[in-house]
């Protein structure tokens, strides 16, 4: 049984939202097996650079006997991390242009973003994809607050046919390794407490947590990433009372009295409780354009995407080979040195009759006996030096730096060869450059979060969100003041647009920016307007807000009109600036995480 594609009429009436759990059980079942399948593919490659990344490595007999472990993807995958740290800013627009609910509802989004971490969040999220080339950020309100987190790519499946740009073309996808216990489940309303007792009755005939084939082979692929580096009960963990996994279904079925195709969501236990079952724009709630009827609760983004396979790569990809043909090649060095260092003999048994070598303690200017000529009885053991392989160890360090972007000048190392400054300078330019390729699928990534969030909010409503008091301290005072802030603030019939700036991306654009508008006033330097540009965006990239960029350029003009023949004020004491400056300079309230 598949998810219908393009229902007919024959097939509107075959597949309704029928009561029939075990269609629902088939269904899912079925779908998730495909998408498991269609990702299991990259779970040894992730394990392994999962593996590197926490500098654990598996010794054999014939390639790694030492256990050594080069950080090459350690230190790639920071190098990148360093350049591209900063959180994005996140600022909504009233289409209405009520700047009083703007403000309002901008304070809440700064209000989610602090207690979520969402600066933690967002490197965890970029580390993800460095590693593993794809990450999950899960939208949700939790306890009367807007909340998100990061999903591990292992704990997601994704069907097989979705468009790698866009998730919510997917007909089906899921979110496994949900762990509650028991207690949990008969507490929380939404679940069919029929079932959770059918579930519970199901383990008291059963030894443990039992999992279906599928779930237990998916988790113990996901726990040996937590094996290799030490957690020896990563698959079977200790829990005080019995803990079920849950898995989230969302799946896109036609519902005849829509006329259309809706998102299910499913809830499952062990396969085959469907504890919830329920169109995913019920759970969520209704907007003006039903926007939850054809859209996941999820974003995702990758920094490589391709058009035909969704798990696309990641800059580990490209560093794991590497890194295992470094992690051989310095463990034969450090066996080379050890087997040299032992001073091993070869001895004739043969040359003299009852004669057996003995060890002698090293001493200086040692002289030690043998029964004869010492070379015809005694030969050392040569093994044979490995130094000339440094040379291509760096080989492979630069094949590396190429591969990743993450070159040797930006990681701060300083060269041996002579280079000149601006040998330098171009080397950073263009390793940033590659850095910032991946900037328009993050930045996407973050709009599409961004809508999604003004879509739960609208949903959601007082009828799920709680008001939050927000404080601020007054402009020109150190008194604080606060604001109860709630869905009643914000709520608007137009509603909002998000806009999202990269810092790490807008502060280089800057940069370049003041560059050039500073060649151009040395060919203009009388360009009034040219100069005000120039000045506002100086000020812009000392990371200072709306308010304090207009009182900074209000001050300019004023000190301006001052010193202007002609102009009140100009060299008579008066009140320079009074009645006028500022007012025609184009502001917005600050872009803020």
């Amino acid at each position: 049984m598949q998810v219908i594609q393009n229902p007919s009429a024959s097939d509107a009436e075959a597949y309704t939202p029928a009561t029939d759990e075990q269609k629902y059980v088939a269904l899912c079942q079925v779908n998730k097996a495909d998408a498991f399948d269609y990702r299991e593919r990259r779970h040894e490659e992730w394990t392994e650079s999962y593996q590197f990344y926490r500098d654990k490595v598996t010794i054999n007999r014939l390639t790694q006997r030492q256990s050594v472990n080069v950080p090459l993807m350690k230190y790639t995958i920071k190098t990148l991390l360093k350049d591209i740290d900063d959180p994005p800013m996140l600022y909504f627009y009233n289409r209405s242009n009520n700047s009083q609910k703007e403000v309002f509802y901008n304070e809440y989004w700064k209000y989610c973003a602090k207690e979520d971490k969402l600066v933690v969040k967002d490197l965890v999220d970029k580390k993800q994809v460095l590693l593993f080339g794809r990450s999950f950020k899960k939208l949700n309100i939790v306890n009367g607050r807007f909340s998100f987190e990061i999903v591990d790519p292992q704990d997601m499946l994704v069907h097989r046919q979705t468009d790698p740009t866009n998730l919510d073309s997917a007909d089906f996808i899921a979110q496994e390794h949900i762990f509650k216990s028991l207690s949990a489940l008969k507490e929380n309303a939404f679940y069919d407490q029929d079932e959770v007792d059918k579930l519970r009755e199901y383990y008291a005939s059963s030894q443990g947590l039992i999992k279906a084939d599928q779930n237990r082979r998916s988790l113990e692929d996901k726990n040996r990433r937590m094996e290799v580096i030490g957690l020896v009960t990563a698959a079977n963990p200790q829990f005080g009372e019995t803990v079920v996994e849950l898995n989230e279904n969302y799946m896109k079925v036609w519902a005849e009295g829509l006329k259309r195709r809706v998102i299910m969501f499913v809830v499952m236990a062990e396969g085959k409780f469907v504890l919830a079952k329920k169109p995913l724009h019920e759970v969520i709630g209704k907007t003006s354009d039903d926007y939850w009827m054809d859209h996941f609760p999820f974003t995702t983004w990758g920094e490589d995407p391709e058009r035909t396979d969704f798990w696309c790569d990641g800059v580990a990809d490209g560093i794991r080979t590497l890194n295992k043909i470094l992690n051989s090649w310095i463990s034969q060095l450090v066996e080379n040195r050890t087997l040299r260092n032992f001073g091993m003999q070869f001895y004739n048994s043969k040359a003299q009759e009852g004669y057996m070598p003995q060890s002698y303690e090293p001493v200086p200017f040692g002289f030690y006996p043998t029964p004869g000529n010492p070379n015809e009885i005694i030969k050392r053991i040569e093994v044979g030096d490995l130094g000339d392989s440094i040379d291509e160890i760096k080989l492979v360090l630069d094949i590396a730096d190429k591969t990743s972007g993450a070159s040797a000048t930006s990681r701060g190392d300083i060269q041996a060869q002579k280079v000149t400054l601006g040998e330098i300078q171009l080397a950073l330019s263009n390793a940033k450059e590659r850095v910032k390729g991946m900037a328009p699928m993050y930045t996407a990534s973050w709009e599409e979060f961004g809508t999604k969030y003004t879509k739960m909010l609208e949903a959601a409503g007082s009828e799920y969100i709680d008001a939050v008091r927000i404080w601020k301290k007054g402009k020109e005072t150190s008194k604080m003041y606060y604001a109860d802030i709630s869905p009643d603030t914000w709520q608007d019939q137009e509603g909002y647009s998000c806009e999202v700036v990269d810092l790490t991306q807008a502060s280089g654009e800057v940069s370049d920016q003041i560059q050039k508008l500073t060649f151009a006033a040395s060919l203009m330097p009388n360009n009034k307007p040219l100069m005000d540009i120039r000045k506002q965006k100086a000020i812009e990239w000392a990371g200072l807000n709306s308010t304090q960029i207009k009182d900074i350029m209000d001050a300019e003009r004023a000190n301006e009109r001052s010193n202007t023949p002609g102009q009140p004020g100009f060299g008579m004491g008066g009140a320079a600036g009074m009645g006028g400056g500022g007012g025609n300079l184009p502001t917005r309230p600050a872009l803020t995480a």
